[in-house]
This record gives structure tokens, sequence and C-alpha cells, in this order.
């Protein structure tokens, strides 16, 4: 793990001088899962965002003793979204893909904004790039000199659904042991898992063939411990899965809960949400935040950015064997409040005694009104004012919202801070074909805006989807500029039939 004070000395220094440092190789690895098809979706951000013209794009197949089976060049230099299925593309079974982005130019950060998509009979599953080679033995004598738990992983165990966790290798044969800590209720369970996997491989861990003496659980706290690994970053892909193997799933985060790490003040932690509507809305907050006691409170926000009301939800120990677990809509109901009042909910964390931890990270959990699927699950961080923002900063977000086929998706547009003033955002969709349509909105401060994407394409072309995008899913993504440096989107993808959702948040 990269401390956080260091996450952000690096960023100070790319504003200052762009030439320092600069990283010209971006990447990712994409697995195969069983039971889908995977595919990688990204917008032209290097033209879009910094205007570069040309960035090269390479995918290397990987089979299934870590040899490669071929590699292809991508040019990219079209300003639309680019979509390009995995899983066929050779001819021979494949375990997993490398996925490298080079350009001449910096490209500061060494993740590039791409979704891993996984698509089912039931799910379409979308994660943003989290894990990668590393590009030097410099950036891993970073990245690797405090290794940390793996967390942030909801559980779920039942008649029909399981939990589990993906594994990844690295550029080199892996062998070691995983070990797994499981906190639920009043118990506490660990298991070990002997690995020896070839390189750049993949493992699915299963919690129930690991713990067979669990039947029923929904909740707990699971912390996982990996082998550390040479010039890789190594994150988890960790969901729950049906019998049918339709999946939901998203990246783990660090357990800092052994890391002390904080600002040079007390001041609170937070983020704004959107509510999105029809579907519920709920925090999930473990504790692996470094070592110390937070108070949480939930502020409710009007759709002018009005404060409706302020909750104080509690205190949560880290290390701990307590989480919480919040439904934003059943504090609603327990007030009389109508969920359609509310436009966005605010998470507030400030330390009990100390200053405040650097890393506040939180699940934010989202499952269709009618709690027959599979819950998504967002991971995000709360925001601080410590953190560095550059002067004369405006914003830019942008992510993707699947749609058409069997896919409906909801996106939520908010400002981080709920206190700040209103501002006026531009929005404009791409498909792989470019521009589709722009539109300017006026966003409250404390407000949200949040519509199905569908139906705004629908109202602001005057073409039904299928007329627009073709009778599949497409792979629509969005721009959203403002001056407000603090703009965030959340989109939130339900499949019609089996009612699963899954979501992530923009870039």
């Amino acid at each position: 793990m990269k401390s956080f004070r260091e996450v952000e000395s690096g960023r100070r220094d790319y504003h200052r001088d762009g030439a320092l440092n600069s990283v010209h190789r971006s990447s990712l690895t994409v697995p195969e899962i069983s039971g889908s098809e995977v595919e990688i979706s990204f917008i032209n951000h290097f033209l879009l965002k910094r205007g570069y013209k040309s960035v090269g794009c390479r995918i290397t197949a990987i089979d299934h003793n870590g040899r490669r089976i071929e590699s292809r060049l991508l040019t990219i230099d079209e300003p639309r979204v680019y979509t390009i299925p995995l899983t066929g593309m050779v001819d021979v079974p494949a375990a997993n893909y490398l996925v490298e982005f080079y350009a001449a130019e910096n490209l500061y950060i060494p993740f590039p904004a791409v979704m891993v998509n996984h698509r089912g009979p039931a799910h379409f599953n979308t994660v943003h790039a989290y894990n990668r080679v590393l590009n030097d033995v410099f950036e891993d004598d970073t990245i690797n000199a405090h290794p940390v738990r793996e967390a942030s992983i909801d559980i779920r165990i039942d008649a029909e659904t399981d939990t589990f966790a993906l594994f990844s290798s690295g550029p080199q044969r892996c062998q070691g042991m995983l070990n797994l800590e499981l906190t639920s209720g009043n118990s506490k369970r660990a298991a070990t898992v002997k690995l020896d996997i070839p390189r750049l491989g993949n493992r699915e861990i299963s919690l129930r063939e690991h713990f067979p003496d669990l039947s029923q659980v929904s909740n707990g706290i699971l912390k996982i411990e990996q082998p550390t690994q040479f010039m890789f970053y190594g994150r988890m892909l960790t969901g729950t899965r049906k019998a049918d193997g339709a999946m939901t799933a998203n990246h783990s985060y660090y357990d800092s809960s052994d890391t002390k790490e904080y600002w040079d003040n007390n001041l609170p932690s937070y983020r704004l949400y959107p509510m999105l509507p029809a579907i519920e809305n709920i925090i999930r907050m473990y504790p692996i935040m470094s070592p110390g006691r937070l108070a949480l409170t939930l502020d409710l926000h009007a759709g002018d950015g009005r404060l409706l009301k302020t909750q104080e939800i509690g205190m949560i120990d880290s290390p701990g064997d307590s989480q919480v677990d919040l439904s934003v809509n059943a504090i609603l109901a327990e007030n009389g409040m109508n969920p359609c009042d509310v436009a966005a909910f605010a998470l507030h964390a400030a330390p009990g005694a100390g200053n405040t931890p650097t890393r506040i990270n939180h699940q934010l959990v989202h499952k269709a009104s009618d709690q027959c699927g599979l819950a998504a699950s967002i991971n995000v961080s709360l925001n601080n004012p410590n953190v560095f923002t550059p002067a004369g900063k405006s914003g830019f977000a942008w992510g993707q919202t699947p749609v058409g086929g069997d896919i409906e998706t909801t996106l939520g547009l908010v400002g981080n801070n709920p206190d700040a003033a209103d501002t006026d955002i531009h929005i404009a969709f791409f498909s792989e074909a470019g521009e589709l349509c722009t539109q300017d909105y006026a966003l409250p401060g404390g407000g949200s805006l949040c519509f199905d994407v569908e139906q705004e394409l629908s109202r602001l072309t005057g073409k039904k989807i299928g007329a627009l995008l073709g009778d599949e899913t497409a792979n629509v993504w969005y721009t959203a500029t403002s001056q407000r440096p603090d703009l965030s989107g959340f989109a939130v993808t339900r499949h019609r039939g089996s009612g699963h959702c899954s979501g992530e948040h923009s870039f």
C-alpha cells in the first residue's frame, strides 16, 4: 500500500511540474470468469480530457499456463467510446488479459479510466480497473513497501448465494498462502488457502468452500492477507454469486486498522451522495480505518440543497468487530419522510479523539426495491478539507452508463462537498459512433441531478433507445464539466430480468 500522504505529495508534484517523474504506460489486467463474457470499455479521455491525439493500446491474451497467446495493438485517436470484447479474442482458452496504454505525453496516472464488464444471461457486472503490472522497480519500492490486508468485502451466504474473492498473480509465478479471517456475529473464523498460480493467472476463492459450517450469513467482516508480489499491484475482485452463475462484484480495499496515518488536525471527513430513486440506498462501513473511534452523522438534503434533517448514526471503532449497516430509505421511513422529497444524503465522520484518519472508506450499496436481486456495492472514500485541490481547478467527471437490451442504468451526479455553492454542469453523452447529444443542467449545492439514462437520452434526441443505439446493450459514456472541482457521478445498472445490480463511481 502506498501511504495517502505519498499519494498527496505526488499530486502536488505533478501539478507543479508536469515533467517530473512522468508516466507513459498505464495498464490493467482483466480476468476471464466462468459464466461470463468479458469486455473492456472506455471513452477516449486521453483526447477529451488532456488533448492527446494518439495513444497506443496493446492487449495481450494469456493462457492458463501464463504464456502469451498473442498481442494486438489498437490506436486510440477518436472522440468516442471504445468497447473491446476480450472473450473470443483468440481461438484458445485465455485466463487473463494484459491491457496497456502507451503515450509519448505524460499520462500522470498509471491506472487508465477503463471499465471491466462481465456479461452473463442474468447479470451485467462492471468495475473499474483494479490491478496492474507495475511500470518499474521504483514504483515497486513505493507500492509494496507497506503490505496490508484486503477488506471492504460484502458477505452473503445462503442456499442460493456464495461470496467469492478472485486472487490474481503478477508477472511471476505466485506460490504462497492466502489467509482469510472472517468475523460474523460473536464468532471469528480463519482459513488458509495454499496458492500455486502461474504468472498472470487467477484463482477464485469460495467462502462457502473454506467455511463449510456457514450456511446462512448476511454480514460480516472479511479480511484477506495476500502474499506480496514483485512488480504487481494486486487488488481482488470480490462479490456475491448465485448458483446459476450470475454475479455482482467490485474491488477490495486496504485494511488500514494496523496503520497509523492521520491528518495533522481533526477536521471531519465527509461526502455527498445522490439519493437514487426506486433503489434502496445503503451505507456500509467496515472497521478498517487507522486506529481510533469515529462519530458518524447523516444529513438529508432536499432537491434545492436545503438541509432537511441531521441524524446521528453512532460510533465505529477501528479495529473492531462491528460494522455499520445503514439503510437511508429505512431512516426516511422511520421519520415519516417521502423518499421523493430527498435528493441527496451526506455522510460525515469526525474523530472521537485525536486527528482524522487519512483514509475513511466504505461501501455505497444499492439494490432493487423488490430486493430479489444481488446488490451493487461501490467502494468509495470520504473527502477531507486537507486533501490538495489545485488553485483554479474546475470539475471534470466521466463514467460508463450501459443502456438497452436487458439493462437499465440510473445516473446521479453531485458535488462532493454538501456545503458548496450551486453550479451549472454541462453533460455530453457518447457512444461508439461518437457524441450523441449534450445538455446543460443546474446542480444545487447539497442537491443532486438524477435520471434514468435511457429515458434521458430518448428525451434529448427524440429517438427511442433501440433506434438510437440498436437493440443490444450499448456502453454509453458521459462527460460532465462544471466550475466546481468536486463533481462526482454514480451509476447503478440493473438487469431487468433478474434484478441483479452493479455500479461504480465516476472517474
